[in-house]
């Protein structure tokens, strides 16, 4: 396929990488209107050229823009033949923002997608060919979503090596609140407390713990306010377990404790 990337970072660089790794896509055009990014995008090959619009003939359009501006753009395609899909990692408001764009009516060729996978790192320079390798993608059509534009992008995501499924954007808010919203909430609140004289004596523990807080400020400060009331959500359960550990560490309470450190380390192991 001809396939148009809105956005070549690195996201957007990965779908292109992947894209041409697995022989899916014959051509690769680029939209980004950060000249860095196009500038790098065309230097490392991830883009075949940078274009101002999706062109006529595209035959896949993937948003890899910020999440909110994914509506905006899925309005001014609506027209365009080919499916359009999305990379943002909150879907209800998106579905809902677009529906408010266009007067409740959504458009029949847009999917919105969530690819479970990313990095702390950004940029397409930053962008691997292998990242979507054994991922779930979540697909969360509508009603009103075209069966052929739903398989296309099925498909897509699939052959760059994909795990896809299919929820309910409510259901899938809610769920990434807690899976990945949530730790990346933690690892930037607890990294306030730490100060630069501390660093030296960081170990294994800490990095692994606070590696997501280097993530781009700008695009998750953006997706915690879009999914605010699932995230809050997730963030009295998270402060009502935090409490729990707390009053058996003050009590002394070798039982609860314990309980409690093993209930959360079984959970860990499962994965």
């Amino acid at each position: 396929m001809k396939i148009a990337v809105v956005g070549t970072g690195l996201l957007g660089g990965a779908v292109a990488r992947a894209a041409r790794k697995q022989g899916v896509a014959t051509q690769i055009i680029g939209i980004e209107p950060d000249a860095e990014h196009a500038r790098l995008a065309l230097d490392h090959g991830v883009v075949d050229r940078i274009e101002a619009e999706v062109p006529a003939d595209a035959e896949l359009v993937v948003l890899c823009c910020p999440s909110d501006r994914v509506a905006e753009w899925a309005q001014r395609l609506e027209a365009h033949p080919a499916p359009v899909c999305d990379v943002g990692s909150v879907k209800a408001p998106i579905v809902d923002h677009l529906r408010a764009l266009m007067g409740g009516r959504f458009p029949a060729r847009f999917v919105p997608c969530h690819p479970i996978a990313g990095s702390e790192k950004s940029g397409p320079a930053h962008a691997p060919s292998d990242l979507f390798r054994g991922r779930i993608i979540v697909l969360t059509p509508v009603a009103e979503s075209d069966a052929d534009a739903v398989e296309t992008v099925r498909a897509f995501w699939a052959a760059i090596g994909g795990e896809v499924i299919r929820l309910d954007a409510g259901n899938h808010d809610r769920v990434l609140a807690v899976t990945s919203h949530l730790p990346h909430y933690l690892a930037y609140a607890f990294m306030l407390q730490v100060e630069e004289e501390d660093l030296p004596l960081s170990g294994g523990g800490f990095s692994d713990f606070t590696r997501i807080a280097a993530a781009n400020p700008d695009m998750w400060w953006r997706i915690f306010k879009m999914n605010r009331e699932a995230l809050l959500d997730g963030l009295d359960g998270f402060e009502a377990n935090l409490q729990l550990l707390r009053q058996a560490l003050e009590a002394d309470d070798d039982e609860r404790g314990l309980a409690l450190l093993r209930q959360a380390a079984k959970r860990r192991s499962q994965l």
